[in-house]
């Protein structure tokens, strides 16, 4: 269910630049966890709920990535989708999703994900009710709007690959 196409700053990644890819999400965020004098673990968070990306990719060619200006941000539309899942089947799907790629819903009815009609309103993704079915899924695809550093570029020495991998933030 991995989505087409890659671009980063608005640039397609080639296909010949991508026979190998994945893309990895991880949470950000300000989170404090000091001790009290009887060992109790508190935690305090200041903010949440922003990503890291790290999308890996290689190929025959290199990426082409670097007309870009990563003194500014950069909109990534992600490769790799991410779900969110419960109960019940109205979901409240972020709004920074790739507009070119629907939302997808999926039920899980006897052990067995199946896929099941979305309507959207604003954010807000309702499934269409499965018979029987025990949890929901809406799968989306995030655009990111991120600070990156350059990416990294390798290339086979005994070989014609390329490799290349790029770090994004979202702001």
């Amino acid at each position: 269910m991995t989505a087409r196409k890659l671009y980063i700053g608005g640039i397609e990644i080639p296909l010949s630049a991508s026979h190998t890819l994945g893309q990895s999400y991880a949470p950000v965020q300000a989170v404090n966890r000091p001790r009290m004098m009887d060992g109790t673990l508190l935690q305090q968070t200041s903010w949440s709920g922003k990503l890291r990306t790290v999308i890996n990719g290689g190929g025959l060619m290199p990426a082409g990535l670097q007309t870009l200006d990563f003194t500014g941000s950069i909109i990534i539309k992600c490769i790799a989708e991410r779900a969110i899942s419960g109960t019940s089947n109205v979901f409240l799907v972020p709004a920074a999703r790739r507009a070119d790629y629907g939302v997808v819903g999926r039920a899980l009815v006897s052990d067995v994900w199946q896929t099941t009609a979305v309507t959207m309103i604003g954010n807000q993704a309702t499934l269409t009710v499965a018979a029987g079915a025990t949890q929901y899924q809406a799968i989306y695809w995030p655009e990111l709007v991120c600070f990156c550093d350059p990416p990294t570029e390798t290339r086979g020495a005994r070989n014609a690959d390329y490799g290349w991998s790029l770090e994004g933030e979202e702001i």
